[in-house]
């Protein structure tokens, strides 16, 4: 589908943008076919260049992700002499896409919105560099192992083990962790608190184990 006029870097930024993109480029001693690999693939190494030319204008969009992947900021755009119009423009797109690039659900995919929506505990925060699914410890069902207000992250796995810490709905909006121990007709969710009873479900489905546990954050006052 050929890009709207609009997305693209207009005419009198043109010059500017493929001098910056050159620039940078070999600063960081990127050939074109690796600034393309970079960008993955969305643009061979012929349109590259003619973006650094002025042959073609570029999409807003690639030149801030551009940007992005040689550290360039909006302190470049004193540099450039545009119209106030087109630089407030420029100025409003870099936040708008910085804030975007930042967003920490920005990759979440619907089963996991799904997840966050049904239940009260459940949210998307960020765990070494990525994101995940957390739920907040409500009770002390797991105590001494997890506490109460303890953050869980979890992650959705092909096969479970006995012995696993996982996360399961004990309620109909709240999620909990409970031990897993499989049998041959079923399997028995464990608390380690003993005040709260082992569940044993005999009919369990695929979908009925949400996560295995894989972090935990702990705020220690």
């Amino acid at each position: 589908m050929r890009t709207r006029k609009k997305e693209l870097v207009s005419d009198n930024l043109k010059p500017f943008v493929g001098n910056l993109i050159k620039e940078n480029r070999l600063k960081y001693n990127y050939s074109l076919e690796d600034l393309s690999k970079a960008i993955n693939h969305q643009k061979n190494r012929q349109t590259l260049h003619k973006y650094e030319t002025g042959m073609l204008n570029i999409p807003y969009d690639l030149f801030f992700e551009i940007c992005r992947i040689f550290n360039i900021d909006t302190s470049v755009l004193s540099e450039v002499d545009i119209t106030e119009e087109e630089r407030k423009k420029l100025e409003s797109k870099f936040v708008k896409e910085y804030i975007s690039s930042t967003r920490v659900d920005k990759n979440l995919n619907t089963k996991n919105e799904k997840i966050i929506n049904t239940y009260k505990n459940a949210n998307y925060e960020p765990l070494v560099g990525k994101s995940e699914l957390t739920i907040k410890v409500l009770d002390d069902s797991m105590s001494p192992y997890y506490l109460k207000n303890d953050r869980i992250f979890f992650e959705k796995q092909e096969d479970y083990k006995n012995g696993d810490d996982i996360v399961i709905a004990t309620k109909s909006n709240i999620l909990s962790v409970r031990k897993l121990y499989k049998y041959p007709k079923g399997i028995i969710l464990q608390a380690m608190n003993p005040k709260y009873p082992s569940l044993n479900v005999n009919i369990m489905s695929p979908d009925m184990i949400l996560g295995k546990v894989i972090a935990i954050h702990r705020e220690i006052k």
